[in-house]
């Protein structure tokens, strides 16, 4: 690796880290502080589902924006903003409809920072082959990693209305790394790519059809997860310190998973690793239901670095294995809104369930992995005809 290859990697890293320590916050102390409003769990379901929800919405004309003419440096930024002027009205929401709506605002700032990441490292990738995703993606594991550490002890320490207060801050670590690593010419070539081809824009191949419909089943198998596991912890007698620790210890075998596999993005096309994925989404989500003590616990979180980074890792290798020319902000806006819509249900059905019969809620998320596994090896059935770079390029 040249020294620019390896400073233009340490400055994507430092995007992805960034934008990973506002949902190390985010993601798993959200919905305590909403519990602190003493908000029921159906209400919960329903708010932590809204920024999914608008998600599905939102993210295709987002990235098809930043594909042809916005770029992705004016889209983050954008972005980051939104949340900095939208956290701090939540400080001032007393009702649970005043709360659906904020958040509901800046959902949309939310939904283009992720997809909007990937965008510009795996066009990056493809660039300079010099350049390894998974290294990049996981200083955004490593960030979320010490977010959650962090905010556990905030949580511990100063309450849950430390939560929306550190939420209000983060993003301006966004908009610095934004101006730091992504620069106005990273627009160029894809700009000029799809204005001359837009309207002739090829359709996906089956076979990332298949592939991105099982990563999105799989994925949406975390709603459960996202929602009440910290919830269903403390329940269990956890301390925040413990959550926030349970929290890490997924990212932690996360991290050594993309640091590891990280290269099969731009190399193959990632159905193995989505086939791993969905098996251990099954698997995991099922034991959680059994109410596991603490050691175990911590084994099914750790599991996590399968259902999640090793989907994510066939995902991202798929989407740049098989994208048509021309269409890469396309088809990463269709698994968007697909991740979204599963993510979506799967986060509002789990309101209902959790409800009505506490931990079960995570083996009702189990089928869904079940399922990604099937239609993944339906995928590994059209490998022979769909050669591996066929379509990429793009």
């Amino acid at each position: 690796m040249t020294a620019p290859t390896l400073v233009f990697g340490i400055r994507l890293g430092a995007l992805q880290a960034a934008s990973f320590v506002s949902i190390g916050v985010f993601l798993p102390f959200f919905p305590l502080w909403l519990q602190s409003k003493a908000l029921p769990p159906t209400i919960i379901g329903i708010v932590v589902s809204i920024p999914i929800i608008v998600r599905i919405l939102v993210s295709a004309p987002l990235l098809i924006l930043a594909d042809r003419s916005f770029g992705p440096r004016r889209l983050l930024l954008c972005s980051h903003l939104g949340q900095i002027v939208g956290f701090p009205l939540l400080m001032l929401a007393e009702s649970s409809l005043a709360i659906i709506a904020i958040v509901a605002l800046v959902a949309v700032a939310q939904a283009a920072v992720i997809p909007g990441n990937d965008l510009v490292v795996t066009g990056a990738v493809q660039r300079r082959p010099g350049l390894n995703y998974g290294w990049i993606r996981g200083c955004g594991s490593v960030a979320f990693f010490l977010a959650n550490i962090a905010a556990g002890y905030l949580v511990g320490g100063f309450g849950a209305g430390a939560v929306v207060v550190a939420l209000s801050l983060i993003p301006l670590l966004g908009i610095w790394a934004t101006f730091v690593a992504v620069r106005p010419e990273t627009t160029e070539a894809p700009v000029r790519a799809d204005d001359k081809g837009r309207s002739a824009a090829p359709g996906l191949p089956k076979v990332l059809w298949l592939v991105l419909i099982a990563a999105a089943l799989t994925q949406g198998t975390h709603g459960a997860l996202n929602a009440f596991a910290s919830i269903y912890w403390q329940s269990q007698g956890f301390a925040d310190a413990t959550i926030g620790y349970l929290w890490a210890a997924g990212v932690v075998a996360e991290i050594v998973v993309f640091f590891v596999l990280g290269q099969a993005v731009g190399k193959g096309s990632g159905v193995g690793l989505i086939l791993i994925g969905s098996a251990a989404a099954a698997i995991r989500f099922t034991v959680m239901s059994l109410h596991p003590g603490l050691g175990l616990t911590f084994v099914l979180q750790a599991m996590h670095s399968l259902s999640f980074g090793a989907t994510h890792l066939g995902t991202m290798a798929a989407l740049t294995a098989f994208s048509p020319p021309h269409a890469r902000g396309r088809a990463q806006g269709i698994y968007g809104t697909l991740a979204a819509l599963v993510m979506a249900l799967s986060t509002i059905v789990s309101g209902v369930i959790y409800r009505e019969a506490g931990a079960l809620v995570f083996a009702a998320m189990a089928p869904l992995g079940a399922i990604g596994f099937v239609l993944t090896l339906l995928a590994v059935r059209l490998l022979p005809a769909q050669p591996q770079r066929a379509g990429s390029g793009g």
